[in-house]
């Protein structure tokens, strides 16, 4: 059980730091926007890249931080039952959860999001369209689909191994899991 603890901490260390890249990319993205808001006040300038780029990074924030944000137990619940399970029933809602629900979805998503992720960029396809002009091309953000789904699945068997340890008695879940069985509020 301890390896697979290391483990699952391996994987919060690789959700941490595609955290750290999307936080990056939030930054980036104020810029392009400041930016592009500022050249089309003042100088009149339009560059349909930007608006294209814009979706681009706040998508590939989205996906980025998904893991991250399961890891900190910040996702959206609805535990209406959580104050009545205690610490093992809440461990074992959530590891059903997890099996049941989180990894199918993850799987599928990007078993079926990949194949447009490779055709993408096998074929250089580009955003143009008749509602846009730009030329970015459309397997970076098809490639995020993937890759963001697959780190949420990761993610996922992480926070099993840790349902598995709390059910065992090895490790305590974290303090906004207690909070809930606890009734209170989460802190912020």
């Amino acid at each position: 059980m301890f390896v697979s603890l290391r483990l699952a901490e391996k994987i919060d260390q690789l959700s941490r730091a595609f955290s750290s890249v999307a936080r990056w990319a939030l930054l980036a993205n104020a810029l392009l926007i400041t930016v592009n808001a500022l050249s089309r006040a003042f100088f009149s300038l339009a560059w349909s890249d930007a608006l294209d780029m814009q979706y681009h990074f706040f998508a590939a924030v989205v996906l980025l931080m998904a893991a991250y944000t399961f890891q900190r137990d910040e996702h959206v619940r609805i535990d209406l039952f959580a104050h009545r399970l205690g610490e093992r029933g809440l461990a074992w809602l959530d590891l059903f959860g997890i099996v049941f629900v989180l990894l199918p979805v993850c799987a599928l998503m990007a078993w079926f999001s990949w194949p447009e992720f490779f055709a993408a960029f096998q074929h250089g396809e580009t955003r143009f369209t008749r509602e846009s002009t730009s030329d970015l091309p459309s397997w970076i953000i098809k490639g995020f689909i993937p890759l963001g789904f697959i780190l949420l699945a990761l993610q996922g068997i992480a926070e099993a191994i840790r349902c598995v340890a709390a059910l065992k008695g090895i490790e305590r879940r974290l303090v906004h899991r207690r909070q809930l069985i606890e009734g209170g509020e989460h802190e912020l």
